[in-house]
């Protein structure tokens, strides 16, 4: 009985390991763009591709449709929803920017300066500007906005109404603060979205967000900006370049192997 018994614990113990296997495995190649929005996940080859038995795949996609990442219908089978960003942890556009992908700015406003600013920004001064800006990708169907930001900065700085396509991160700091940038110090977390981050990224309360905490230093050691910005944690990743700059053939967007192309070709064919 009791060998029965630890037979059956093992069981389910590696049922839930192969579930949660499949789950890292196919999740992560959605989030790397392999297979972009509206391209088909087809269940036959990701049991081949992963080795895993059909019962942990269909829990693994199960899992994928309740965050959203895709949808599972009975007739037109299981589509990748949304383009994936996967934004360099220290930059601000996408690796790979997608036409229309841009940020625009909600409010700019000058208001007194608080201790815990004011200690971020190293600084003295008695006010402080605070810049709302939101990223959106605009197509012909419309925006949708995948993160907001809070920025703090030292008075007297113009801040753009708005990038119509998203600069990298070297050009658009030395186009504000008329600097060129020395360093980047970055904090990743995550949250559950509130009523505001809901409603500005049009997603239900509660949603999980990555949330990306910078201070931006000039080349002379200056702060000259303290942010917060709220990512859709189903639409957004922060990658880390390697030692070259490069991203790893396992984050790439493209599969490095003729296996993995030829699956990304038929995935894509059948849209």
């Amino acid at each position: 009985m009791s060998g029965a018994a630890g037979v059956s614990r093992g069981s389910v113990r590696a049922s839930s390991g192969h579930s949660r296997r499949a789950y890292e495995l196919v999740r992560a190649r959605i989030r790397s763009g392999w297979v972009p929005a509206n391209g088909v996940l087809i269940e036959n080859e990701l049991i081949h591709l992963t080795g895993l038995p059909r019962a942990s795949i269909r829990q693994a996609l199960n899992r994928l449709a309740d965050e959203g990442l895709i949808a599972r219908q009975r007739h037109s089978g299981t589509r990748v929803l949304g383009e994936q960003y996967r934004i360099p942890v220290d930059d601000i556009l996408p690796s790979h920017t997608p036409p229309g992908f841009m940020y625009r700015k909600l409010s700019d406003r000058v208001v007194p300066m608080i201790p815990l600013v004011q200690a971020a920004l190293e600084c003295d001064e008695a006010e402080v500007g605070v810049v709302e800006q939101v990223f959106e990708h605009v197509t012909a169907d419309g925006a949708e906005p995948v993160g907001v930001r809070t920025a703090y900065y030292r008075p007297g700085i113009h801040q753009p109404e708005s990038w119509p396509t998203c600069p990298s991160l070297e050009f658009a700091f030395r186009y504000v603060f008329g600097v060129a940038l020395g360093d980047v110090e970055t904090v990743i977390g995550a949250v559950a979205a509130d009523d505001d981050a809901a409603a500005l990224l049009h997603i239900p309360v509660g949603m999980p967000l990555l949330v990306r905490e910078q201070r931006f230093i000039d080349v002379a050691g200056v702060v000259q900006e303290y942010s917060f910005s709220h990512y859709r944690a189903d639409r957004v990743s922060f990658p880390l370049r390697d030692r070259t700059g490069r991203f790893s053939g396992v984050l790439a967007a493209e599969p490095g192997t003729p296996e993995l192309v030829a699956y990304r070709e038929r995935a894509l064919s059948v849209q």
